[in-house]
């Protein structure tokens, strides 16, 4: 695309008391966040018209010493201007350029939407919350948000990792597990069914892998029940991936990594208008993004190889209609580490300590391969200003062979297993999900409404071809001296028909209201009403099938105050629900098992800064849990409930103009309240996995003070209290405390980064139904090329 002639920005500026002692540093970024990052950094509201600075790249800002030099460098040959007047900056053409009609829209929230990039660490916006592009301020329901930009800093590899400075969430069930993406979030767990992509529902089972979160713009984390908006989901809350999208700014970049482990990689992401031309943009933009990796793991045998790849086409003819279609690639090789024996690992063994990279398994038979395709569109159709159509749609298939084997159990001196075994399942899963809402905008007297009415429908398969094998080659493989000489005998294989097939389908409907009152009181509430409908075929082709139809309703209420000062006290009371499979004595199907949260919390995010302090305190409720039954022991009965209790503080603040700052503090006490007559031990009993406190910090600091904004070091810590274990309520982890550091530096179009995890190298576990070690210390160095 060719570029105009740079044409000299004039800057008419009433610097007054917005001139500042320390100078300004920006890097290059899409102009009208440079912008709101500008103006925030100077306390100014941003007025311009968005015709004027979407889809434009800004240059970036090097040491200087006042507001005017700023944006003389970040105007300069954009034919723009700006002045100031009062606590306002104003950027419009100049007489050359000023073909556009002169009408300015107030940026209110500087340059960010709900579904866009987050500039720092704060975000302002989010739709996870409500479906719709809602400040984070006026969302009675506690949200997370992770941008790509906080990503790339600490350099995630996988979604927990994204997590693992985010309060109420405990990101790893299975510590280093590399074949599926595991949490507890307010002490529930959250799987494979509370994962959504662009808020339609993703995996279907755990074995579908784990996402990619380089191909993310945000990852978003609504805590607590939340079937109102997304169905079906565990009662702690959801995590939705919010996927990059096309832009009509040029994107190039181009990125390589080597680090611990011989990791090897290779990463690109870009994006851009297509067939625009000097005097007129296109209504063509694209995206596409890869990562080509090849790694091996801090345990013995296990890779850690990816091949991804998305690509994504928007067409926009014109403001008010955009038709986007997206395709994804997703390949993962790695291999399933069995968990090890609590005895060698957090208990003593007289044996002495399993060594960390230790591999449970056998070689060239462990595998776990798994491949995921997916494609889907979006559809936005505004019909006027207060009325707006979206439909979306995607279909995702999953393919997965996991082929596991090795020793199990504990030998009478500990020293190896009781036994060996293989086994190998080949699982196939697919989904196909639409969303379709309207959303309403009118005013009834001082009251200005959002109203959604929408209608999600889910057709979900999965089945897997499970089988055990016989395993020769001696005694039971040893836990500290394995001679890895372990054999499976392929021809012993005998089909498992532990698994069946099964379909799922669901119909929701929903209807939510947002109220504001005198721009002061927001007041949002909505029902909604699924049907759900489940099929399960046994494989052994004698057993009949069984089906199953559930219905359920669940709601939300809520209410925010806004003060003047950025402070905004809420409440809510929401309702999840899950289905649950099975029959009780009398042969009736079970009911869902229910969920309901009420919290109360506050936030202050002060007018144009990049601060966001949040606190909440809830109480989340599961209830018709199956337990023995009181009449028979053999049957089962939904008269069970778990109960969690907690508070969550966390702040999100660029505290200086040179320091940003991530800290969270949590305390979870979550227990089973209600049980049956014939589990009375379990009354009181504390979720596993779940620590009652939790705490990160994380500070980033860029030494433009200094005349180095290209420079950036930052250093985090997390800590993780007494856990006990998920599935064995005999043993509790100790706690553990981690330190993860960084340090970049950016030079033109050029950065280079180092990043450790672990930095200490702390031998750290988690425990499910045996035990897991978190992984050792790892360094990687990164180089990026932007241009």
């Amino acid at each position: 695309m060719k570029r105009r002639k740079p044409l000299l920005a004039a800057v008419l500026l009433a610097l007054g008391s917005h001139a500042s002692a320390a100078p300004f540093d920006q890097p290059a970024q899409a102009l009208d966040l440079a912008l709101g990052q500008l103006a925030r950094a100077a306390g100014l509201q941003l007025v311009t018209n968005p015709a004027l600075v979407a889809g434009r790249q800004a240059r970036s800002i090097h040491n200087a010493p006042d507001l005017q030099a700023a944006l003389v460098q970040l105007l300069a040959g954009t034919g723009l201007q700006a002045r100031i007047e009062g606590d306002t900056l104003i950027v419009e053409a100049t007489a050359r350029t000023a073909t556009l009609p002169a009408v300015t829209v107030t940026y209110h929230n500087a340059g960010e939407n709900a579904f866009g990039p987050v500039s720092g660490y704060a975000a302002k916006r989010s739709a996870t919350g409500t479906k719709t592009d809602t400040p984070i301020l006026e969302t009675p329901q506690s949200v997370t948000v992770i941008g790509a930009e906080e990503m790339e800093t600490r350099n995630t590899r996988d979604l927990s990792e994204a997590l693992n400075y985010t309060a109420g969430v405990i990101p790893r069930t299975e510590a280093a597990d590399r074949t599926g993406d595991g949490f507890i979030i307010r002490g529930f767990e959250a799987a494979a069914g509370s994962i959504y992509r662009d808020g339609m529902p993703l995996t279907v089972n755990f074995y579908d892998g784990q996402q990619e979160p380089y191909g993310l713009e945000r990852v978003e984390v609504l805590k607590g029940a939340a079937s109102l908006l997304y169905g079906a989901t565990a009662p702690g809350g959801i995590v939705n991936l919010v996927t990059k999208r096309p832009t009509p700014a040029p994107l190039r970049e181009l990125n390589v990594e080597y680090g611990s482990f011989d990791r090897k990689q290779v990463s690109g992401d870009f994006g851009g208008q297509i067939g625009s031309s000097d005097t007129e943009p296109s209504p063509w933009s694209y995206r596409a993004t890869f990562i080509k990796r090849k790694s091996d793991t801090f345990i013995d045998h296990v890779p850690d190889n990816r091949d991804f790849f998305v690509g994504a086409l928007r067409w926009q003819p014109s403001a008010a209609t955009s038709f986007t279609i997206r395709a994804e690639y997703l390949n993962r090789e790695t291999t399933y580490v069995n968990g090890l024996p609590a005895e060698g690992t957090v208990l003593p063994n007289p044996n002495g300590r399993i060594a960390r990279s230790y591999f449970p398994g056998i070689p060239g038979w462990n595998r776990y391969d798994s491949t995921s395709r997916s494609v889907g569109y979006d559809f936005e159709h505004a019909f006027n200003a207060m009325l707006k159509l979206r439909h979306v749609a995607s279909y995702t298939k999953t393919k997965t062979a996991m082929y596991d084997g090795g020793p199990t159990g504990l030998s009478a001196d500990q020293s190896s297993g009781q036994r060996n075994f293989a086994l190998s399942r080949d699982d196939a899963s697919r989904r196909l999900t639409t969303s379709t809402y309207l959303e309403a905008k009118f005013d009834t007297g001082p009251a200005a409404h959002t109203l959604l009415a929408g209608v999600d429908t889910s057709n979900s398969k999965w089945g897997t071809d499970f089988f055990n094998y016989d395993v020769t080659g001696g005694a039971s493989q040893s836990y500290f001296h394995p001679a890895y000489d372990l054999t499976v005998n392929r021809a012993s294989a005998r089909r498992n028909y532990y698994y069946d097939d099964t379909r799922q389908e669901s119909l929701g409907m929903y209807l939510q209201d947002q109220v504001k009152i005198n721009d002061r009181l927001v007041l949002l509430g909505g029902l909604r009403h699924e049907r759900f409908r489940t099929r399960s075929t046994p494989q052994d082709g004698v057993t009949p099938a069984t089906r199953e139809n559930v219905s359920a309703d669940t709601g939300r209420v809520g209410v925010v105050y806004l003060f003047d000062n950025g402070v905004a006290p809420f409440a809510s009371w929401s309702e999840s629900y899950q289905p649950e499979a099975g029959k009780d004595r009398l042969g009736n199907s079970f009911n869902p098992t229910e969920g309901e949260q009420f919290e109360v919390g506050v936030r202050w995010q002060p007018k144009g800064s990049d601060t966001l302090l949040s606190a909440a305190l809830y109480q989340l409720t599961r209830s018709n849990i199956t337990v023995p039954d009181p009449l028979d022991r053999t049957a089962y009965a939904q008269i069970g409930e778990v109960r969690a209790r907690g508070l969550e503080l966390e702040a999100r603040a660029a505290v200086t103009r040179n320091t940003r700052v991530i800290a969270n503090y949590t305390y979870t006490s979550a227990e089973t309240t209600k049980t049956s007559p014939w589990t009375p031990e379990l009354a009181g009993q504390r979720n596993g996995g779940v620590p009652k406190h939790a705490a990160s910090l994380w500070v980033d600091h860029d030494f433009g003070s200094l005349g180095l904004p290209e420079l950036r070091v930052g250093a985090g810590v997390r800590y993780i209290g007494a856990t006990p274990a998920l599935f064995r309520n005999d043993l509790t982890v100790a706690s553990y405390t981690l330190v993860d550091v960084m340090a970049s530096y950016s030079y033109g179009p050029w950065r280079f980064a180092v990043n450790a995890n672990n930095v200490f190298d702390k031998n750290y576990t988690t425990c499910t139904y045996n035990c897991f070690y978190g992984e050792e210390r790892r360094i990687i160095g990164s180089m990026s090329y932007r241009w």
